[in-house]
């Protein structure tokens, strides 16, 4: 559109002018449109807007993608810096269209990007018209198996993705965070692009170009203890190499679920919840869940659970323990699993009812 091109833009905005006054809103604009037409529609429920313009600010009315990407290994290997920079820059629930929306490009590609890809802020596979079949079983078993494994991650780590949502609702905080968050004085993090936090605790370090020599940068500051899920088909999830490599925080917890078809139900109709608990030299380990209906707006009125869990160490024993410290929701009646590890990453395992104390005796020696 010419710049010289006149808006008869209303008085909030500043009034009419060029386009070249309203050029970087413009999109925004049609994002804020589209989720008011959205919530006319249905007040009850909370809107969904997708958008690939956007503007400072414009995380309020919709998420955004990266834009039309294309089926290429350079446009794989973009997706996590593309991520990390629309995060800093105030658009945290964002990813790539996986599998590139241009071009064809092939299983391998479609898995290794998947790989990675599923656990973004927002995670979709996309492609044009005109284009190969990309649903994850047009690739063969192999790639079926492996999309699988990676969007069952996606979903165990739901109940994390939902607390950093809120985090990034309440104070700005990014969802996908890079490396140098966690020591912004190692200058070696800086360059780190093929890796991305989720929250304080959880690092998922990918290698997304095939046949590249790849060493795996973890912050020196603190020990990352490496950990992965069992696969729906035997073994684990982290023996098929186009998964990313996962690392909880000593000193973190990472609240996880069952794997689920669809997150549509209540949380109190979630009958398990798993924390994996890294202990750091202190024998510490914390964390905080946070849980509301899933819709509505309820939650601005309290109706929500926000949840602090520690464990400590002393001797041989690790006590696990909750509170409640905002909300007025119910916490769910379930069970509470851990995998506890500690500084060595040895893991231990233990199950109790959430909400109870859970004392876990560690192995002597």
């Amino acid at each position: 559109m010419p710049e010289d091109n006149w808006h008869r833009a209303d008085e909030e905005l500043g009034g009419p002018g060029p386009h070249a006054q309203f050029h970087n809103v413009y999109g925004m604009l049609m994002v804020k449109a589209s989720r008011e037409g959205v919530m006319e529609a249905n007040p009850d429920k909370r809107p969904f807007v997708l958008s690939r313009a956007n503007y400072i600010g414009g995380h309020r009315y919709g998420a955004t993608w990266t834009g039309d990407n294309s089926a290429n290994w350079y446009h794989v290997d973009a997706s996590i810096p593309m991520m990390l920079n629309l995060s800093l820059s105030g658009q945290p629930f964002c990813g790539p269209d996986i599998g590139g929306f241009a071009g064809d490009g092939d299983g391998k590609m479609f898995a290794r990007w998947m790989g990675f890809g599923a656990l973004m802020p927002f995670a979709r596979a996309h492609t044009a018209k005109g284009n190969i079949d990309k649903e994850p079983w047009a690739f063969g078993e192999e790639v079926e198996a492996t999309c699988r494994r990676a969007i069952e991650r996606r979903y165990r780590l739901m109940p994390l993705l939902y607390t950093l949502f809120d985090e990034t609702h309440r104070t700005g905080m990014p969802i996908g965070r890079p490396l140098f968050f966690a020591d912004p004085t190692d200058t070696a993090l800086r360059s780190e692009d093929d890796a991305f936090m989720l929250g304080d605790n959880l690092i998922v370090s990918a290698d997304p170009t095939p046949g590249r020599e790849r060493v795996h940068v973890l912050p020196q500051n603190e020990n990352w203890i490496e950990f992965d899920f069992p696969s729906f088909d035997g073994g684990r999830d982290s023996e098929d190499p186009d998964q990313a490599r996962l690392f909880v925080r000593a000193g973190g917890i990472v609240p996880t679920a069952p794997v689920h078809q669809h997150f549509g139900d209540r949380p109190d109709q979630r009958d398990e919840l798993t924390l994996i608990v890294a202990l750091d030299d202190q024998g510490r380990a914390e964390c905080e869940l946070y849980e509301d209906a899933g819709e509505g707006w309820g939650f601005r009125d309290g109706e929500f659970v926000r949840t602090r869990y520690e464990a400590r160490r002393r001797g041989d024993t690790v006590v696990i323990s909750s509170r409640v410290i905002d909300g007025d929701m119910e916490r769910p009646s379930r069970t509470l699993n851990v995998r506890l590890f500690d500084a060595d990453g040895a893991e231990v395992t233990a199950k109790g009812k959430d909400g109870d104390r859970l004392t876990i005796e560690m192995p002597k020696g």
